[in-house]
Protein backbone atom coordinates (compact mmCIF):
# COMPACT_ATOMS: atom_id res chain seq x y z
CA UNK A 1 0.00 0.00 0.00
CA UNK A 2 2.71 2.40 0.97
CA UNK A 3 4.65 1.51 -2.19
CA UNK A 4 1.66 2.30 -4.34
CA UNK A 5 1.21 5.69 -2.70
CA UNK A 6 4.92 6.52 -3.24
CA UNK A 7 4.72 5.67 -6.94
CA UNK A 8 1.68 7.90 -7.37
CA UNK A 9 3.41 10.86 -5.67
CA UNK A 10 6.50 10.41 -7.86
CA UNK A 11 4.41 10.43 -11.02
CA UNK A 12 2.65 13.61 -9.99
CA UNK A 13 6.00 15.36 -9.31
CA UNK A 14 7.43 14.29 -12.66
CA UNK A 15 4.38 15.63 -14.52
CA UNK A 16 4.61 18.97 -12.70
CA UNK A 17 8.31 19.31 -13.55
CA UNK A 18 7.71 18.59 -17.24
CA UNK A 19 4.87 21.14 -17.34
CA UNK A 20 7.06 23.80 -15.72
CA UNK A 21 9.85 23.21 -18.24
CA UNK A 22 7.45 23.40 -21.19
CA UNK A 23 5.95 26.72 -19.98
CA UNK A 24 9.30 28.43 -19.18
CA UNK A 25 10.46 31.18 -21.81
CA UNK A 26 13.28 30.24 -24.16
CA UNK A 27 16.71 31.72 -23.31
CA UNK A 28 18.02 34.27 -25.85
CA UNK A 29 20.58 32.91 -28.27
CA UNK A 30 24.16 34.08 -27.82
CA UNK A 31 25.12 36.27 -30.84
CA UNK A 32 27.99 35.09 -32.97
CA UNK A 33 31.18 37.20 -33.18
CA UNK A 34 30.56 38.45 -36.71
CA UNK A 35 30.03 41.88 -38.38
CA UNK A 36 26.60 43.37 -37.84
CA UNK A 37 24.07 42.58 -40.50
CA UNK A 38 23.55 45.26 -43.17
CA UNK A 39 19.90 44.43 -43.39
CA UNK A 40 17.81 47.21 -41.93
CA UNK A 41 14.18 47.18 -40.91
CA UNK A 42 11.68 47.63 -43.68
CA UNK A 43 11.23 51.26 -44.87
CA UNK A 44 14.69 52.37 -43.72
CA UNK A 45 18.03 52.65 -45.51
CA UNK A 46 21.25 51.66 -43.87
CA UNK A 47 23.06 54.59 -42.32
CA UNK A 48 26.09 54.37 -44.61
CA UNK A 49 24.01 54.19 -47.80
CA UNK A 50 21.83 57.03 -46.61
CA UNK A 51 24.90 59.20 -46.15
CA UNK A 52 26.10 58.42 -49.70
CA UNK A 53 22.70 59.28 -51.11
CA UNK A 54 22.80 62.71 -49.47
CA UNK A 55 26.23 63.34 -50.90
CA UNK A 56 24.99 62.39 -54.38
CA UNK A 57 22.07 64.80 -54.11
CA UNK A 58 24.37 67.63 -53.06
CA UNK A 59 26.66 67.02 -56.03
CA UNK A 60 23.70 66.96 -58.39
CA UNK A 61 22.46 70.27 -57.03
CA UNK A 62 25.81 71.89 -57.70
CA UNK A 63 25.84 70.56 -61.23
CA UNK A 64 22.36 71.94 -61.79
CA UNK A 65 23.49 75.34 -60.56
CA UNK A 66 26.28 75.25 -63.08
CA UNK A 67 23.95 74.63 -66.00
CA UNK A 68 20.72 76.39 -65.13
CA UNK A 69 21.57 78.98 -62.46
CA UNK A 70 22.18 82.70 -62.95
CA UNK A 71 25.93 82.19 -63.38
CA UNK A 72 25.78 79.09 -65.56
CA UNK A 73 26.60 78.93 -69.24
CA UNK A 74 22.96 78.86 -70.35
CA UNK A 75 22.40 82.33 -68.88
CA UNK A 76 25.43 84.00 -70.40
CA UNK A 77 28.42 83.01 -68.27
CA UNK A 78 30.45 83.78 -71.40
CA UNK A 79 28.39 86.64 -72.88
CA UNK A 80 31.14 87.76 -75.26
CA UNK A 81 31.13 84.37 -76.93
CA UNK A 82 27.37 84.39 -77.30
CA UNK A 83 27.39 87.88 -78.85
CA UNK A 84 30.44 87.34 -81.03
CA UNK A 85 29.13 84.24 -82.77
CA UNK A 86 26.19 85.84 -84.63
CA UNK A 87 28.22 89.01 -85.23
CA UNK A 88 30.97 87.08 -86.97
CA UNK A 89 28.51 85.33 -89.22
CA UNK A 90 26.29 88.29 -90.13
CA UNK A 91 28.49 91.43 -90.09
CA UNK A 92 29.25 92.81 -93.54
CA UNK A 93 32.94 93.50 -94.12
CA UNK A 94 33.98 97.14 -94.14
CA UNK A 95 35.32 98.74 -97.31
CA UNK A 96 37.14 101.73 -95.79
CA UNK A 97 38.04 103.11 -92.38
CA UNK A 98 39.08 106.63 -91.38
CA UNK A 99 41.24 107.87 -88.50
CA UNK A 100 42.04 111.29 -87.05
CA UNK A 101 45.53 111.56 -85.64
CA UNK A 102 45.96 112.51 -82.83
CA UNK A 103 42.14 112.44 -82.60
CA UNK A 104 41.97 115.13 -79.96
CA UNK A 105 43.89 118.39 -79.97
CA UNK A 106 44.11 121.19 -77.45
CA UNK A 107 43.59 124.52 -79.18
CA UNK A 108 46.70 126.69 -79.10
CA UNK A 109 48.06 130.06 -80.16
CA UNK A 110 47.49 133.66 -79.14
CA UNK A 111 46.41 136.94 -80.62
CA UNK A 112 45.60 136.39 -84.30
CA UNK A 113 46.13 132.59 -84.08
CA UNK A 114 44.41 131.85 -80.77
CA UNK A 115 42.36 128.64 -80.50
CA UNK A 116 43.94 126.99 -83.57
CA UNK A 117 44.17 123.23 -84.16
CA UNK A 118 45.65 120.71 -86.61
CA UNK A 119 45.06 117.07 -87.46
CA UNK A 120 46.08 114.37 -89.93
CA UNK A 121 43.12 112.46 -91.40
CA UNK A 122 44.06 108.99 -92.69
CA UNK A 123 41.82 106.87 -94.92
CA UNK A 124 42.45 103.15 -95.40
CA UNK A 125 40.45 101.16 -97.94
CA UNK A 126 40.67 97.70 -99.43
CA UNK A 127 43.44 97.70 -102.05
CA UNK A 128 40.88 96.76 -104.73
CA UNK A 129 39.79 100.43 -104.58
CA UNK A 130 43.28 101.73 -105.38
CA UNK A 131 43.32 105.02 -107.31
CA UNK A 132 39.67 105.68 -106.45
CA UNK A 133 38.68 108.99 -104.88
CA UNK A 134 37.52 109.62 -101.32
CA UNK A 135 35.94 112.83 -100.03
CA UNK A 136 36.78 113.70 -96.41
CA UNK A 137 34.15 115.89 -94.78
CA UNK A 138 34.27 117.69 -91.43
CA UNK A 139 31.22 119.93 -91.47
CA UNK A 140 30.88 120.12 -87.69
CA UNK A 141 34.54 121.06 -87.26
CA UNK A 142 34.19 123.64 -90.02
CA UNK A 143 31.39 125.30 -88.07
CA UNK A 144 33.15 124.85 -84.74
CA UNK A 145 36.25 126.64 -86.10
CA UNK A 146 34.32 129.68 -87.31
CA UNK A 147 34.22 128.38 -90.91
CA UNK A 148 38.00 128.36 -91.13
CA UNK A 149 39.24 124.91 -92.18
CA UNK A 150 42.19 124.46 -94.55
CA UNK A 151 43.48 121.28 -96.19
CA UNK A 152 46.49 119.90 -98.04
CA UNK A 153 48.16 116.60 -98.81
CA UNK A 154 51.68 116.04 -97.51
CA UNK A 155 53.14 116.52 -100.99
CA UNK A 156 52.88 118.58 -102.91
CA UNK A 157 51.85 121.22 -100.38
CA UNK A 158 48.90 123.03 -101.92
CA UNK A 159 46.72 124.70 -99.32
CA UNK A 160 43.03 124.70 -100.15
CA UNK A 161 40.72 127.57 -99.52
CA UNK A 162 38.63 127.28 -96.36
CA UNK A 163 36.04 124.57 -96.92
CA UNK A 164 34.34 121.76 -94.94
CA UNK A 165 35.50 118.90 -97.20
CA UNK A 166 38.48 117.75 -99.26
CA UNK A 167 38.90 115.01 -101.88
CA UNK A 168 41.96 112.72 -102.04
CA UNK A 169 43.05 109.95 -104.39
CA UNK A 170 43.90 106.57 -102.88
CA UNK A 171 47.33 105.14 -103.69
CA UNK A 172 47.90 101.58 -104.92
CA UNK A 173 47.78 100.25 -101.34
CA UNK A 174 44.31 101.78 -100.85
CA UNK A 175 45.65 104.52 -98.54
CA UNK A 176 45.12 108.26 -98.64
CA UNK A 177 44.83 111.25 -96.37
CA UNK A 178 45.20 114.94 -95.75
CA UNK A 179 46.38 117.44 -93.16
CA UNK A 180 43.84 119.94 -91.85
CA UNK A 181 44.30 123.24 -90.03
CA UNK A 182 41.36 124.69 -88.11
CA UNK A 183 40.89 128.16 -86.69
CA UNK A 184 41.59 130.52 -85.23
CA UNK A 185 38.59 130.74 -82.89
CA UNK A 186 37.82 126.99 -82.65
CA UNK A 187 35.28 126.09 -79.95
CA UNK A 188 35.96 123.08 -77.72
CA UNK A 189 33.99 119.89 -78.34
CA UNK A 190 33.69 116.75 -80.45
CA UNK A 191 33.03 116.79 -84.21
CA UNK A 192 32.17 114.06 -86.70
CA UNK A 193 34.65 113.35 -89.51
CA UNK A 194 33.57 111.17 -92.45
CA UNK A 195 35.21 109.63 -95.50
CA UNK A 196 32.98 108.92 -98.52
CA UNK A 197 34.08 106.63 -101.35
CA UNK A 198 32.90 108.50 -104.44
CA UNK A 199 32.37 105.35 -106.54
CA UNK A 200 30.46 102.12 -105.98
CA UNK A 201 29.86 100.76 -103.38
CA UNK A 202 29.81 104.41 -102.09
CA UNK A 203 30.96 103.40 -98.62
CA UNK A 204 31.04 105.97 -95.81
CA UNK A 205 33.34 105.57 -92.82
CA UNK A 206 33.20 107.85 -89.78
CA UNK A 207 35.31 108.86 -86.80
CA UNK A 208 35.56 111.89 -84.51
CA UNK A 209 37.92 114.74 -83.72
CA UNK A 210 37.82 116.58 -80.40
CA UNK A 211 38.97 120.13 -79.74
CA UNK A 212 40.15 120.51 -76.14
CA UNK A 213 40.16 123.85 -74.30
CA UNK A 214 43.60 125.39 -73.65
CA UNK A 215 45.49 124.68 -70.43
CA UNK A 216 49.05 124.09 -69.21
CA UNK A 217 50.30 120.59 -70.02
CA UNK A 218 53.17 118.32 -69.07
CA UNK A 219 56.42 119.65 -70.59
CA UNK A 220 57.87 117.80 -73.57
CA UNK A 221 57.67 117.45 -77.33
CA UNK A 222 55.34 115.09 -79.24
CA UNK A 223 55.38 113.98 -82.88
CA UNK A 224 52.07 112.71 -84.28
CA UNK A 225 51.10 110.14 -85.49
CA UNK A 226 52.82 108.63 -82.46
CA UNK A 227 52.82 105.14 -84.04
CA UNK A 228 54.49 106.48 -87.17
CA UNK A 229 53.27 107.58 -90.58
CA UNK A 230 52.91 105.17 -93.49
CA UNK A 231 54.35 107.06 -96.45
CA UNK A 232 52.46 107.40 -99.69
CA UNK A 233 53.04 104.60 -102.19
CA UNK A 234 52.92 107.14 -105.04
CA UNK A 235 55.49 109.73 -103.92
CA UNK A 236 56.87 108.52 -100.54
CA UNK A 237 55.64 111.65 -98.74
CA UNK A 238 54.84 111.92 -95.02
CA UNK A 239 53.58 114.50 -92.54
CA UNK A 240 54.04 115.02 -88.81
CA UNK A 241 52.42 117.33 -86.26
CA UNK A 242 55.04 118.58 -83.77
CA UNK A 243 53.62 119.81 -80.45
CA UNK A 244 55.93 121.52 -77.94
CA UNK A 245 54.95 122.06 -74.33
CA UNK A 246 56.93 124.14 -71.83
CA UNK A 247 55.99 125.46 -68.36
CA UNK A 248 53.76 128.58 -68.58
CA UNK A 249 56.54 130.69 -67.08
CA UNK A 250 58.09 130.60 -70.57
CA UNK A 251 54.96 131.98 -72.27
CA UNK A 252 55.70 133.85 -75.51
CA UNK A 253 59.31 132.66 -75.53
CA UNK A 254 60.72 131.53 -78.92
CA UNK A 255 61.45 127.84 -79.51
CA UNK A 256 63.78 126.17 -82.01
CA UNK A 257 62.63 122.93 -83.70
CA UNK A 258 65.40 120.78 -85.17
CA UNK A 259 64.52 117.87 -87.46
CA UNK A 260 67.71 117.63 -89.50
CA UNK A 261 67.51 113.82 -89.60
CA UNK A 262 64.05 114.02 -91.11
CA UNK A 263 65.29 116.60 -93.59
CA UNK A 264 68.09 114.25 -94.69
CA UNK A 265 65.70 111.31 -94.92
CA UNK A 266 63.43 113.13 -97.40
CA UNK A 267 65.58 113.45 -100.52
CA UNK A 268 63.43 115.64 -102.76
CA UNK A 269 63.19 119.22 -101.50
CA UNK A 270 63.20 120.67 -98.02
CA UNK A 271 60.89 120.10 -95.09
CA UNK A 272 58.01 122.57 -95.12
CA UNK A 273 56.98 123.95 -91.72
CA UNK A 274 53.31 124.99 -91.64
CA UNK A 275 51.70 126.74 -88.66
CA UNK A 276 48.16 127.82 -87.76
CA UNK A 277 45.87 128.80 -90.64
CA UNK A 278 48.14 126.87 -92.99
CA UNK A 279 50.77 129.59 -92.98
CA UNK A 280 54.27 128.52 -94.09
CA UNK A 281 56.71 129.39 -91.27
CA UNK A 282 59.90 128.11 -92.86
CA UNK A 283 61.69 125.45 -94.89
CA UNK A 284 64.61 123.15 -94.24
CA UNK A 285 65.74 120.96 -91.34
CA UNK A 286 65.31 123.61 -88.65
CA UNK A 287 62.61 126.07 -87.62
CA UNK A 288 63.33 129.06 -85.39
CA UNK A 289 61.20 131.57 -83.51
CA UNK A 290 58.17 129.34 -82.95
CA UNK A 291 56.32 131.35 -80.30
CA UNK A 292 54.78 129.71 -77.21
CA UNK A 293 51.27 130.75 -76.17
CA UNK A 294 50.28 131.80 -72.66
CA UNK A 295 50.06 128.16 -71.53
CA UNK A 296 53.60 127.48 -72.83
CA UNK A 297 52.31 125.46 -75.83
CA UNK A 298 52.84 125.64 -79.60
CA UNK A 299 52.51 123.42 -82.67
CA UNK A 300 53.73 123.20 -86.24
CA UNK A 301 53.19 120.68 -89.06
CA UNK A 302 56.29 119.27 -90.77
CA UNK A 303 55.66 118.13 -94.37
CA UNK A 304 58.30 115.70 -95.59
CA UNK A 305 57.94 116.32 -99.27
CA UNK A 306 58.65 113.49 -101.68
CA UNK A 307 61.01 110.49 -101.67
CA UNK A 308 61.28 110.08 -97.90
CA UNK A 309 63.15 106.98 -96.72
CA UNK A 310 61.49 104.90 -93.99
CA UNK A 311 62.98 104.91 -90.49
CA UNK A 312 63.14 106.88 -87.25
CA UNK A 313 64.28 110.52 -86.99
CA UNK A 314 65.14 112.57 -83.91
CA UNK A 315 63.15 115.75 -83.29
CA UNK A 316 64.41 118.39 -80.82
CA UNK A 317 62.58 121.34 -79.27
CA UNK A 318 64.76 123.91 -77.44
CA UNK A 319 64.18 127.24 -75.76
CA UNK A 320 66.18 129.89 -77.61
CA UNK A 321 66.79 131.81 -74.40
CA UNK A 322 67.98 130.80 -70.91
CA UNK A 323 67.70 128.18 -69.50
CA UNK A 324 67.89 126.71 -73.07
CA UNK A 325 65.84 123.63 -72.08
CA UNK A 326 65.68 120.92 -74.77
CA UNK A 327 63.12 118.13 -75.16
CA UNK A 328 63.43 115.32 -77.70
CA UNK A 329 61.23 112.70 -79.34
CA UNK A 330 61.30 110.40 -82.39
CA UNK A 331 59.18 110.40 -85.52
CA UNK A 332 58.95 107.16 -87.48
CA UNK A 333 58.23 106.87 -91.21
CA UNK A 334 56.90 103.45 -92.23
CA UNK A 335 57.29 101.97 -95.73
CA UNK A 336 54.24 101.82 -98.02
CA UNK A 337 51.94 98.85 -97.40
CA UNK A 338 48.23 98.04 -97.34
CA UNK A 339 46.94 99.00 -93.90
CA UNK A 340 43.23 98.26 -94.23
CA UNK A 341 42.23 96.19 -91.15
CA UNK A 342 41.79 92.45 -91.50
CA UNK A 343 38.16 91.30 -91.19
CA UNK A 344 37.73 88.22 -88.99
Amino acid sequence: MNRIVALMIGGILASATALAVAQAPAAPATPAATAPSSTAPAGEQPAKKKSKKKSHKSTTAKADTGTTGTTGPTTGHHPKHKKAKPKASTAAPETCVVFTEPGQFMDQGEFDTSSSVADIVSVECEPVYAEHYVTISANELYSRCDRQLYWSEAAPFDLSKSEPSYTVRLDNDGNGGAVLWGGPSCAAGESLVAAHLTEAPFTTATTSFTVLPPRPTEPGVIAEPSAGAVESEENSSAAAIIEVEFPPVFAEEPVNINASQLQSRCHEGDLTWVGPEGQVLGRGGELTDLGLDNDGNAFVVALGGESCASGSSLVEASLENAPYTTYTTDFNILPPEPTFPEVD
